[in-house]
């Protein structure tokens, strides 16, 4: 069920208006005088994963974000190119697919940077080179859809039926039991918090997370077959006036509250474990319908409430956020608790926003997810699900950890009624 308070932070937050200015085209003066030479620097991510002929010849294109105009440099051997360009805002790109002796694509070498201001002639970019694999399909759970974006219900902007969908995409038995689904901290359209940098690209800050219960192999998932989470695992569809909303009564999973937040619990729906992480950093596990925090999902050792508790605390560190001055008190700088995973331990996640907003800060690292995926507004009932593959009969899910090639909208959201699976 949603978290009313800080969906309302968060919508509060989002409402910011963009006032822009219109430059005369058709003054080459003006055009000459904002040009100035920028030199781009690429060095990878992680030392060693990136040799000097794979980064031969790599392009950088810059994409102006006022007028989407794009001019591409080409990158040398030292991973050093120089471009011309006028003063603006731009987002950078890399993506190159390395081929391997066979003549298949083995690797994808990508890098991404958005709203970076040029203003100044030999002026350096630096950006990281991230590489992982060009197919990633078949190797573990994945998100096959993620409802996060609510819908309009008597002229009213709610979102009572968010669910995700979590897909077995090997060719093995999968075991829920551990499968956990957590949400970033850091908001995706704001500038980096004062703790950023401590924690990306290595780990990634979380507001909470819910898991899978069970000692481990109490859920076993088929090749091919998924499951359902719920936020509340009830018949939205039949209340008064939520004429867009759902059935989710089938849901494999719920995630309660407790009576003190007013949820809904279905008693005949096994509760997901939760880590509500409510600080002065941190709003907690929810999801906003613009998108503005991201899901990622990383697998325990089991379900166990006592492996949750050790994760919780092997994982929790001290570190420092800035609390903005009110009308009544100065800015402030506090000590905080922060609940983080491990990049390397993230086996899924998709960097969401919203149009208006964009992303103006990462939160969802590339190595997991070099894409994004965006929504037009809140509550337009714009699904998230990913590109089918056909296999045989079967029908599993395109994966290249990128999100804009891998994920579509759907308007619309499905419903999971009881026995959807016979169905």
């Amino acid at each position: 069920m949603k978290k009313i308070v800080s969906c309302l932070m968060l919508f509060a937050l989002g409402c910011i208006g963009f006032v822009s200015c219109k430059d005369d085209k058709n003054d080459p003066d003006q055009q000459e005088e904002k040009k100035v030479q920028v030199k781009f620097i690429a060095v990878p991510a992680i030392e060693g994963t990136v040799d000097a002929q794979m980064m031969e010849k790599l392009v950088a294109v810059f994409t102006e974000i006022r007028n989407q105009d794009t001019t591409h440099c080409v990158i040398n051997s030292a991973g050093i190119g120089t471009v011309s360009l006028n003063k603006g805002t731009y987002n950078i790109a890399i993506e190159e697919k390395i081929k391997n002796a066979a003549g298949a694509d083995s690797i994808v070498i990508s890098s991404r940077m958005e709203n970076v201001s040029v203003n100044a002639t030999d002026q350096e970019i630096k950006g990281k080179l991230s590489v992982a694999a060009a197919d990633a399909l078949g190797k573990n759970f994945i998100f096959s859809e993620i409802f996060f974006n609510g819908e309009t219900n008597s002229g009213r902007m709610m979102h009572p039926d968010q669910y995700f969908v979590v897909f077995n995409a090997t060719e093995d038995t999968l075991y829920a039991d551990g499968l956990s689904v957590a949400v970033t901290q850091q908001i995706c359209f704001q500038n980096k918090q004062m703790w950023y940098d401590s924690y990306y690209p290595d780990r990634v800050p979380i507001g909470g997370f819910v898991t899978v219960p069970g000692n481990g192999k109490d859920h076993p998932v088929a090749p091919g077959d998924k499951f359902v989470v719920a936020f509340t695992a009830i018949d939205h569809s039949s209340v008064t006036g939520y004429d867009h909303a759902v059935d989710l009564t089938g849901a494999d999973f719920e995630i309660y509250y407790g009576p003190e937040e007013k949820d809904v619990d279905n008693p005949e729906v096994p509760n997901m474990l939760l880590v509500d992480f409510m600080t002065k950093a941190s709003y907690g596990f929810f999801m906003h319908p613009r998108g503005y925090i991201s899901p990622l999902m990383f697998k325990l050792e089991n379900g166990k409430q006592e492996t949750v508790n050790k994760f919780l605390k092997e994982n929790t560190s001290e570190s420092k956020t800035l609390i903005p001055k009110t009308a009544t008190t100065p800015e402030e700088i506090v000590e905080v608790q922060i609940l983080s995973v491990a990049t390397d331990r993230i086996i899924d996640g998709v960097q969401t926003s919203d149009v208006p907003q964009d992303v103006k800060t990462r939160v969802i690292p590339e190595s997991v997810d070099r894409g994004k995926f965006l929504v037009n507004g809140c509550h337009r009932q714009e699904l998230a699900i990913r590109r089918q593959v056909k296999v045989g009969n079967r029908i599993f899910y395109k994966d290249t950890n990128n999100s804009s090639e891998d994920m579509v909208m759907q308007k619309g959201q499905h419903a999971w009624p009881k026995g959807w699976r016979n169905k």
